[in-house]
């Protein structure tokens, strides 16, 4: 039994377990009852099942237990001790100060999950790939709405990842634009407004040769010297070496940060293959946000922030998918940052 088993090395590693009557999850229904091709289909679904969904296995436990408690999640106190076990072998600590008992994952995304962490894996490896949170939840056999909900929080956890991003070297910047929602759109004699134009929000996209980049919702339709400076301003490096189109908003970071730059203008470069285009790097960022955003057309504009925060990090080292979400979940497990479903997924209006 895969319950026992989990039971086995944890016991062995020195966690106390509780086994309670309905723990023996993976045990099969009784299917006599059922005809010859119901049963085939019944218990295919099962094992299925339960190869989505598997407990929390010995090695979740042990990364829960491993990590190190500075204070209490409640009221801050550093004055606390470990208080034996809950019944799954996660260690189990009491705050003197407020008396709370809490986890080692309480005020993190991770406090009262039902479903185990590795789980998680399979969802970061789908939104990491260009998946939609639809077929994410389709394949994982979870609900939609986990998915959605399962969104916010990793927004929460990536909420602060570009703020110490800095570009150096050769930086190539440039704004691209996202569409405000279909009903927001102005309307000027019978047709939307083209262009750039306030049907538009600006975003400020920046890398350099190290592989870092830089995605900041400047929140405004048209790119000011102020908005560009605001967005950009902490994400260069002065002295660093600007590769842009010229466009004037951006002649404020060239003098407040000393910047020397090799300027291209849209008409120089708007037929040039892109093997030519001294823009290409900033031009395939824009190709792979855009990419990205279209697999999530339906995506609330006031988050638009959040969905830049993911895309820098799904775009920036490491490459590899697994050490990508292996970096998600050590950041996740000691940022905090809980997130209630009532709090983001109800459908009631604040008044």
């Amino acid at each position: 039994m895969k319950q026992n088993n989990n039971d086995k090395q944890l016991k062995e590693w020195g966690y106390s377990v509780k086994r309670l009557p309905w723990d023996d999850y993976d045990q099969p229904d009784d299917l006599s009852h059922l005809s010859p091709d119901e049963q085939l289909i019944s218990s295919c679904v099962h094992q299925w099942y339960y190869a989505r969904h598997a407990g929390v296995s010995c090695y979740e436990i042990k990364l829960i237990n491993s990590i190190v408690i500075e204070y209490c999640p409640i009221c801050g106190s550093t004055a606390f001790y470990k208080n034996g076990f809950y019944r799954d072998g996660t260690q189990c600590y009491r705050c003197k100060n407020c008396g709370h008992k809490f986890s080692p994952l309480t005020g993190t995304i991770f406090e009262d999950h039902k479903i185990p962490i590795s789980e998680w894996i399979e969802y970061l490896l789908y939104l990491f790939e260009f998946h939609s949170i639809r077929t994410s939840a389709r394949d994982n056999r979870n609900a939609e709405s986990t998915g959605r909900y399962w969104l916010f929080k990793v927004f929460t956890v990536l909420k602060n990842i570009q703020d110490d991003i800095v570009l150096s070297g050769d930086v190539y910047f440039d704004e691209m634009f996202f569409s405000v929602v279909e009903h927001k759109k102005l309307i000027k004699d019978g047709k939307q407004l083209r262009g750039i134009s306030r049907n538009k929000i600006a975003v400020a996209v920046a890398c350099d040769g190290y592989g870092n980049k830089v995605l900041v919702n400047e929140k405004t339709s048209k790119p000011s010297k102020r908005s560009t400076w605001d967005a950009m301003s902490s994400h260069i490096k002065p002295g660093s070496h600007l590769i842009h189109d010229g466009d004037n908003s951006h002649s404020i970071l060239v003098k407040k940060l000393s910047l020397t730059e090799s300027v291209y203008p849209t008409r120089m470069t708007r037929n040039l293959p892109d093997k030519d285009n001294p823009l290409d790097p900033i031009n395939d960022l824009h190709s792979l946000i855009r990419r990205y955003m279209r697999v999530h057309g339906g995506y609330n504009r006031n988050q638009l922030q959040d969905w830049m925060n993911l895309i820098c990090f799904i775009l920036s080292n490491p490459v590899n998918r697994y050490e990508k979400v292996q970096k998600f979940i050590k950041i996740a497990i000691v940022s905090p940052g809980r997130v209630k479903y009532r709090d983001v997924m109800s459908q009631k209006k604040p008044k």
